[in-house]
Formats: C-alpha cells, sequence, structure tokens
C-alpha cells in the first residue's frame, strides 16, 4: 500500500493534534486555577464532552500515525522502532480504554508528568523517521543560499503581516468605533507594526546567519550538519521563549516547570516536523537540506506554481487572519488563542515566502545594513513615543497609545510581546515588584496554608428573635451600566427599576476580585483571602456560613463547583439547581424553585443564595450570541447581552411578586449584585478572563432592607463599597457587632451613624485578579484605578467618573512607584494573616 505525501501529512496533523489536546488539558489539570475552572467547573461543556470521548479519539490517531510507518514495520533501520510503536500503542489504547487518563486527572504533578509523556510520540516518531530516511541526506556546503532564502521570507512576510494585519486592525476599530484616532496616530500605528514585525523576522535571520558563521568554523565535511544543527537549536529556542513567557505566564503557569514543557514541547515540534520533512525527500530534495527545507517541506509546491497560484495562497492567508480574529475575539484568554493563531499565520507567511524565494545573488552586507536600520528606527520610534502618546491626550508615557492599537492587532502585541522579552526574561520593569506578584498569586496546592479562624464580631451575645429573610442574588458578569438604576437610558430592566426605588442603590461598588474563582468566596468570607484556589478546609473561614447557621437560617444555595469546596453541607441546607451543571444555571429557572419552596408564613427565616450564568461570556457564546426572541435592545448596547438582562428583570419581578403575596417582602433583606463585570468590545477587550480594567471592577449593588430594619439605618451611598462588605454588614444587622476593624475584613455598609463607619474607611483599597499576577489599587474614594499587569508587564492607571465613564490618567514614574508599593504592602499584608511565608 502506498501512502502519498499528502496523505502522510494530514495523518501526521491528525496524530499531532491529539497529542497537543492531551498534553494540554493534562497541563492545565496541574495549573491550579485552569483546573478550577475548567476540570472542575466546566467551564467549556464542549470541551468536557471531548474529554469524554478521548479513549476513542486515540484509535484514528493511532491508526494515522500506523499508516505513516507502513513499510517501516517490515523492513528497514526503524523496523524495531516502528513495531515498538505500534505494539506500545495498541496497548496504550487498551489502557486508556479501562482507565481513562483525562477524566482521572487531579490537581498534581502527576498531571504535569502526563503532559511531559504525552509528547512522546513524537519524538518516537521523529525517531523512526530519521532513522528510516536521515541516511539519504546528502551533505554538502551551501549555507549561503539558506542565509539568502531566510533573509528574503522574513522580510517579506514581515511586510505583509504587518500590513494585512494593520488593514484588520483599522476594520475592526473603525467598525466597533472602538479607536476615534486621528491620521497621524494610524500612521504611527502603521510605521510601529512595520517595524515591530521587520524586527521580529530580521532578529530570527541575524540569528540563523551567525550560526551559519559559527558552524563555518567547523571541519570541511562538518559543516552542513553543524549549520543544520546550530538552526534548528535556534528554532527550538524561539519556540520554547514563546510558550514559555508569552504563552504560560496568562495562565499562571512559571517556574522551572513552565521551562521544562515548553522546551519539550520545542523540541518535540520541531522534531517531529523535520521527521515528516526528511521523509518526504526524494533523490532531487536530499541534497544539504537546511532545518527550515524539513520544516516546510510541505510547501515546497509553492515554488513550482505560477504568480497567481501565490498570490490566492497568500489571500488565503489574509482571509484566515481576518476569520481568526473575527472568531476568537470573543472567548479568549488575555489574547493567549489570538496569539496562538497570529503566531501559526507568521509560521505559514514565512512558509509561502521562504518556499518562492529565488536564487539570487546576496550580500550579507546589505542584509545586516537593513537590519541595522529597522533597529535605529524602531528605537528611533521608542524615543518618539512619547511624543505621539501626547498627541492623543489620553495616554501617558507608558505607551497607552499603543496599547490601544494592540488591543486590534494582535499579531503587533505579539510582536511587542516578543521584543519585551527581556522584560519577561528579569519579570519586567521593576522586577523585584513583578516576581513579588507572581510569586503571591495561584499559590500551588503543594504549598500547604492552614485555615484561619475569622471571626468577624467581637461580641458574640444574643441576638434579636425577629430575623429577617435573606436573598442574595448575584448575576455573573453583570456590569452596572446595563441596569437602570445607574444608567437612566436603559429603558429594559423595569423590574430591578423598581427594586432601586425601595432599595439603597449603592453607586461605587467594587468587587475584589476580577473572575469568579476567588470573587465568589471573597462574598462568603468577607474580606480578602490569599491567592490559592482554595485553603482547606474552609469553614473556619467562611464567615458566611458561620451566620447562617448560628441564626439557625434554613439555607437553600445553588452549590456550584466552588461552593461544593468551600460551603460544606449542613442538615439545614438544600440545594438549589440540583443536577445542573454550574454553567447551565439559568436565574429563571432558580427563581420559580425558589418560589414554589416558599413557605405560607415567615416563621422560620429563609437564606437564599444563587449565582446565575446566563450572562457569562461562554454561555452567550455557547448560544451562538443569539438574541432571545421577544426582546427589544437598543442599538447601543450589546443585543445578546442585554436581552438576558430583560428576561431576568422579568423573572425578578416574579419572585418579588411572590415575596408580596406571601408577605416575606417587607420582612426580607434582598441583595443584588454581580460577582465581577465584563468587557464587550471596550478597545476590543471582550470577557474578564484575567483582566480588573474598570468595567470589569465595578459592579451593581442594590440592597433592600426590611422597612423596620431599615429605620435609624445609617448608610453613604456614595462611598466605596465591596463585595466582601456584605457578609460584615449582614452581621452588623443581625446584631452581631461591633465588626472587626482589620484591613483584609469588609466593612458594615449600614451602621447606627455614619461617623461609626468612618475608621473603616482606607486610602486605598487592592483589587486583584482570581486567576493572574494582575493587581491594582483603587484610590479616591473609587475615583481612580491604578492596574499593575503582570503578565505583559505593563500597567494603566484611569479616573472613574460619577457616571459610569472612564478617563485615562498620567502618571509620573514616583506616582506609579508609590501605587506598586502599596499593592505590595496590602498583598504582604494578606499573606502574612494567612501564614503564607
Amino acid at each position: 500500500m502506498r501512502v502519498s505525501r499528502w496523505q502522510i501529512f494530514l495523518a501526521r496533523l491528525l496524530l499531532l493534534a491529539y497529542v497537543l489536546f492531551t498534553g494540554s488539558y493534562c497541563l492545565l489539570a496541574y495549573i491550579p486555577f485552569t483546573y478550577q475552572q475548567i476540570h472542575v467547573g466546566q467551564l467549556l461543556p464542549w470541551l468536557t464532552r471531548l474529554v469524554g470521548m478521548h479513549p476513542w479519539l486515540y484509535w484514528p490517531a493511532f491508526a494515522a500515525a500506523i499508516l505513516t510507518i507502513l513499510p517501516d514495520l517490515k523492513a528497514g533501520p526503524a523496523r524495531h522502532l516502528a513495531r515498538g510503536f505500534a505494539v506500545v500503542g495498541v496497548l496504550t489504547g487498551i489502557v486508556l480504554a479501562v482507565h481513562p487518563l483525562l477524566l482521572n486527572l487531579g490537581n498534581d504533578t502527576r498531571s504535569l508528568m502526563w503532559c511531559l509523556l504525552s509528547l512522546l510520540p513524537l519524538f518516537w516518531m521523529a525517531a523512526i523517521d530519521w532513522l528510516q530516511s536521515g541516511k539519504a541526506v546528502v551533505w554538502t556546503h551551501g549555507e549561503e543560499e539558506s542565509a539568502a532564502k531566510t533573509f528574503f521570507a522574513a522580510w517579506q512576510a514581515a511586510l505583509y503581516l504587518a500590513m494585512l494585519e494593520f488593514a484588520i486592525a483599522y476594520f475592526r476599530a473603525w467598525s466597533s468605533r472602538g479607536l476615534r484616532w486621528s491620521l497621524s496616530q494610524w500612521g504611527w500605528a502603521l510605521l510601529w507594526t512595520i517595524l515591530s514585525h521587520l524586527l521580529i523576522f530580521l532578529i530570527l535571520f541575524v540569528m540563523v546567519d551567525l550560526v551559519i558563521a559559527l558552524a563555518g568554523l567547523l571541519p570541511t565535511q562538518r559543516k552542513s550538519q553543524g549549520t543544520f544543527l546550530g538552526t534548528a537549536l535556534v528554532v527550538v529556542a524561539a519556540i520554547a521563549l514563546t510558550v514559555r513567557y508569552i504563552f504560560f505566564p496568562p495562565l499562571s503557569f512559571g517556574g522551572p516547570a513552565a521551562s521544562l514543557v515548553a522546551a519539550a514541547l520545542a523540541a518535540g515540534l520541531v522534531a517531529f516536523a523535520s521527521g515528516i520533512g526528511v521523509r518526504f525527500l526524494n533523490a532531487e530534495e536530499n541534497l544539504n537540506p537546511d532545518i527550515f527545507d524539513l520544516l516546510l517541506l510541505p510547501f515546497r509546491f509553492l515554488a513550482k506554481t505560477n504568480w497567481s497560484g501565490q498570490v490566492l495562497t497568500l489571500t488565503a492567508l489574509g482571509a484566515a487572519a481576518w476569520i481568526l480574529a473575527a472568531g476568537l475575539g470573543r472567548l479568549d484568554w488575555e489574547f493567549l488563542l489570538q496569539k496562538m493563531a497570529a503566531l501559526v499565520l507568521w509560521t505559514l507567511a514565512f512558509a509561502v515566502f521562504y518556499s518562492v524565494a529565488p536564487k539570487a545573488w546576496f550580500s550579507r552586507t546589505r542584509a545586516y545594513a537593513v537590519a541595522a536600520a529597522v533597529l535605529l528606527c524602531y528605537l528611533g520610534l521608542m524615543l518618539m513615543q512619547s511624543y505621539a502618546a501626547s498627541e492623543s491626550g489620553t495616554t501617558n508615557s507608558n505607551d497607552k497609545l499603543f496599547n490601544q492599537y494592540a488591543d486590534y492587532d494582535v499579531s503587533f502585541r505579539l510582536a511587542d510581546d516578543l521584543l519585551r522579552l527581556e522584560e519577561g526574561l528579569s519579570s519586567g520593569p521593576g522586577s523585584s515588584f513583578f516576581t513579588f506578584l507572581a510569586e503571591n498569586t495561584n499559590i500551588p496546592r503543594s504549598t500547604h496554608l492552614s485555615p484561619v479562624n475569622i471571626t468577624l464580631a467581637n461580641q458574640q451575645d444574643s441576638t434579636p428573635a425577629r430575623k429577617p429573610h435573606i436573598f442574595l442574588i448575584v448575576i455573573d458578569s453583570l456590569r452596572r451600566d446595563y441596569l437602570s438604576p445607574y444608567n437612566p437610558s436603559i429603558k429594559f430592566t423595569p423590574v430591578i427599576e423598581s427594586l432601586a426605588a425601595d432599595s439603597v442603590v449603592f453607586q461605587n461598588a467594587f468587587t475584589r476580585y476580577g473572575g469568579t474563582g476567588l470573587s465568589e468566596p471573597s462574598i462568603w468570607v468577607g474580606g480578602l483571602m490569599v491567592h490559592q484556589q482554595y485553603v482547606t478546609p474552609f469553614a473556619p473561614m467562611n464567615s458566611l456560613q458561620k451566620l447562617v447557621e448560628s441564626e439557625g437560617y434554613r439555607q437553600w444555595i445553588s452549590r456550584d463547583t466552588i461552593l461544593e469546596q468551600t460551603v460544606p453541607r449542613s442538615p439545614r441546607s438544600q440545594d438549589l439547581d440540583e443536577h445542573v451543571g454550574t454553567m447551565y444555571y439559568d436565574l429563571c429557572r432558580t427563581l420559580d424553585e425558589v418560589t414554589s419552596r416558599l413557605p405560607v408564613n415567615d416563621s422560620d427565616p429563609v437564606f437564599v443564595y444563587t449565582q446565575a450564568q446566563n450572562i457569562h461570556v461562554s454561555v452567550i457564546d455557547r448560544e451562538g450570541r443569539s438574541v432571545l426572541p421577544g426582546k427589544s435592545i437598543p442599538s447601543e448596547f450589546n443585543a445578546a447581552y442585554a436581552s438576558r438582562i430583560q428576561r431576568m428583570d422579568t423573572c425578578l419581578g416574579k419572585l418579588i411578586d411572590a415575596l408580596k403575596t406571601t408577605g416575606m417582602y417587607d420582612n426580607s433583606i434582598l441583595i443584588l449584585t454581580s460577582d465581577h463585570g465584563d468587557s464587550l468590545g471596550e478597545r476590543g477587550r471582550w470577557g474578564h478572563a484575567y483582566t480588573i480594567f474598570p468595567e470589569i471592577v465595578r459592579i451593581p449593588l442594590i440592597v433592600h432592607l426590611p422597612g423596620w430594619m431599615r429605620t435609624g439605618a445609617q448608610y453613604d451611598r456614595q462611598a466605596a463599597a465591596f463585595l466582601t462588605d456584605l457578609t460584615p454588614t449582614l452581621y452588623y444587622l443581625l446584631g452581631l457587632k461591633p465588626i472587626v476593624n482589620h484591613p483584609v475584613f469588609g466593612r458594615p455598609l449600614f451602621t447606627a451613624s455614619l461617623e461609626e463607619q468612618a475608621p473603616y474607611r482606607r486610602d486605598a483599597y487592592l483589587v486583584a485578579s482570581s486567576y493572574a499576577p494582575v493587581y491594582g489599587l483603587l484610590t479616591r474614594n473609587g475615583g481612580s484605578l491604578y492596574i499593575a499587569d503582570g503578565v505583559s508587564y505593563r500597567d494603566y492607571a484611569y479616573q472613574l467618573l460619577p457616571d459610569g465613564t472612564t478617563r485615562d490618567l498620567n502618571l509620573s514614574e514616583e506616582q506609579r512607584s508609590q501605587m506598586q508599593e502599596e499593592i505590595r504592602n496590602q498583598v504582604s499584608a494578606i499573606a502574612q494573616f494567612y501564614g503564607l511565608r
């Protein structure tokens, strides 16, 4: 049976896809927050279903691999390796069927081990290919041609990608009205992206050419092999550094383990691809191949096509770039998927231009002169950057103009991140600060922390006999500006508007954590938490559960995957949404269940907690970003998002009507809030991922109190309020007071006098991502937000205006240093409180 080149190529792609899927899922199990969100929380239901099919998907991938080595099983120098691969492959398939690997992963080092072991087929297949076909390669000295082709491909691919991605970014920004720039500003952006792309690709050329020069010092018969191996190491190092410092930081994966996985992955990919290339070589092609000849050999056919075929290929690449930019931007993890797609496009573009590179005269002097000119222009542009930024009138010296552009041009963002790689290698500007943030983020489970017994109230006397019902309704990802109490132009939330008229609307409310992972449990703690998911047992820190248990509340709780670990069951608790997956929690269904349980009399107090997922970005994407039928949404709002809020508003009205019918409304504390906000296209950003931008940390907070409890209760609706204040507030309202005044704890929002609240106020409040070393500081009573991004080594500063809009702030180096020092102090205080050394 003869297998064609294309059949081998496609079969190997299938094997590669299976290996990368297996390794990636094992790696995500090793990382604490992705394990919590993806493996336990089943954030992506389609991925959970695919994991269930993993043992059966193995066989097509294995069969495809065997198809490519059929001749090797019979004879040849690699026959023993090939037969061993077949035998081990069959045994592996049987073991996977009996004991599925991915369904039994834990958040421990075994998952990391399986991640590394899953890459073994790449090396094994490469060994078979090289042993079977490598001896046919004829090594002669022809390195100058390799350098010429690399230089040609580098500058042409860079220009092509820069112009293509700039056009896509311009259209995206124009269609979303995200950047209102002048023509000169767009000109600066074009120049910046061209120079960045050129510099990255020409650095690759220089590294390859330096290897060629060093290989020239070897004996004549070894020069070609030395060039090949040296260039291969350059490619491996480039891939490893990109994976380690560009792709892994958004996943909060660092340290020696990250370096090991990045190196293994890069070596495996290069070995696997070169093996396919050497197997593809024929008698005409086996003369002195370089690493790019082997890695990019599937694209060799382009050299034999006419110019129209080459143009068609580049056009197809452009279309793919546009589709990926539009499709991945909605559900991404700090541009991670888009950066990966950009790297694939870079590789394909380089492959196209390398394959069609002419065998022309080559001058190293001119090539290096071009590279030097590009470098000088890039450095000059950096010096002029402050001038370009001042033109926008909204940025500071920290290159905010181009940070905004990078939100739309992810290829430029990738290039810029790579050029900032020296910052990553030293942990960024102010390296000790960013290193400190990383060390205090996503503390692994191997770092054992004993729970702290938290006591929010000093006095534990008997509380009043009359106890209100408590309804704590959290809507995941709900923004305040999509509710009429915060935005008068909203007309699709009449129930919430009516509730607000009978409640206290806190106009300056925030979450302490962007992302559900730490935001939700911080409500139950009533304070800030150490950055670990999660300290166990959690019960000693769970202030809210202690309260409702001690006060004799019947508890109806939507026990999602986070609360399963942080809120243990008790005889007085009943589950809401039982047998419903977390990402399928629907507020309407939950409230219908609550309504069906409501008692005719209110002799026994009820505590209800639910966190609906209706408008979570992954849920809306899963539902095709559809607009719910019968919902009319003004064009200035995101229709898919707003129509679901409109539906939930109606369902909330049914609960309130039921409470009024049973007489419970006037004896209930009803809290409506969200765990965090969401980005809905602001400057090209979607979702919340690990970010803590203003639209993420600002939340709605509406609190309805019974009339008898509200009488005499003092509050300041304009003061900064936080989710971590809710539990201390409930303690105070139920008579457990005074609340302990500690920087880690929240404060009571209602007190007998406003003077009583004064000691709890802070000059600066720490906010953080739930998933990555991204921290912020709210100052001026929540009027200013500073963000230190320990993933991309950037920082931002905003003024938060009362109408919900924002304005970029200029910060001096002294102000930036002061903000970072305050963040360091507050993170250290949390670590000290929880015993983290």
